[in-house]
């Protein structure tokens, strides 16, 4: 992982004899512009979804949730040799301070594609939209509409999504993601949990089993006592100030770590 420094305060760079002033920078992972432009180094290569593990036995493909926002997803299929009934249903969210990543990352497509042989279920691995250009609560929206998505395609079970839907039981799905992504698990599942107990549940028949959370990504205005305590490398990818710029960028506008 890149070296880590924080700007607080606007900085003038000249390179390139272009005046430009930036607002906010995690230095090599993200840098805001303060005209809005946001540049994200290619820190992760992405792959493509026909990029194979040799060590599983799985298959993936991109599907389009939505094609007004650009809201898609990976999905991954163990090999028919490994399963002869419906398999659980993973519903996966990347990590990364809900301001980089993506569900192309070839670390996330390596994972996840040995997880779906290895665990033996069907993995849809959600790419939603991240701040600053889309602050919260735009991820959570992105993944509870995937699932209701799914609710929509599983309904039309002989529609475009067939080849990977008849595979799934719906009676048993999870979520899950890390550290970010663990975030964004926690709040669709709480937002399921209100819409299953409403009179127009958007979800059924999806039934939610369980919430896998890896480190989640939580935070305070006060300080918890692994924060006051536990000193992150200088290098560390996620001291507490670069957290502390992933809240400022991530939450809305005139917003404090507090906000529900």
């Amino acid at each position: 992982m890149a070296t880590i420094s924080l700007r607080h305060n606007p900085q003038v760079n000249n390179t390139n004899q272009q005046r430009e002033i930036i607002t906010e920078e995690i230095q090599g992972l993200i840098r805001v512009q303060r005209d809005g432009r946001v540049e994200r180094p290619p820190i992760v290569p992405t792959v493509s979804c026909t990029v194979s593990s040799s060590s599983s036995s799985s298959s993936a493909k991109d599907v389009i949730i939505n094609k007004e926002t650009n809201l898609w997803a990976r999905v991954y299929v163990p090999s028919m040799s490994y399963h002869t009934k419906s398999l659980p249903l993973l519903v996966y969210f990347h990590g990364g301070g809900f301001c980089i990543g993506s569900a192309a990352w070839s670390c996330y497509h390596e994972f996840l594609t040995n997880l779906a042989s290895k665990a033996n279920c069907v993995i849809l691995s959600v790419d939603y939209h991240l701040a600053p250009e889309n602050r919260l609560p735009v991820a959570y929206d992105d993944g509870f509409n995937a699932l209701a998505w799914v609710k929509r395609e599983a309904m039309n079970i002989s529609g475009a999504q067939k080849w990977w839907l008849t595979h799934c039981d719906m009676s048993s799905v999870f979520l899950a993601g890390d550290s970010a992504g663990a975030n964004i698990a926690y709040n669709v599942a709480t937002r399921m949990g209100s819409s299953s107990s409403s009179s127009s549940n958007t979800t059924t028949p999806l039934s939610l089993k369980g919430v896998i959370l890896i480190q989640p990504f939580f935070g305070g205005e006060e300080r918890t006592s692994s924060e006051k305590h536990f000193l992150q490398p200088p290098n560390s990818a996620l001291t507490l100030s670069v957290s502390d710029t992933y809240w400022r960028l991530a939450l809305p506008l005139g917003a404090t770590r507090d906000h529900p």
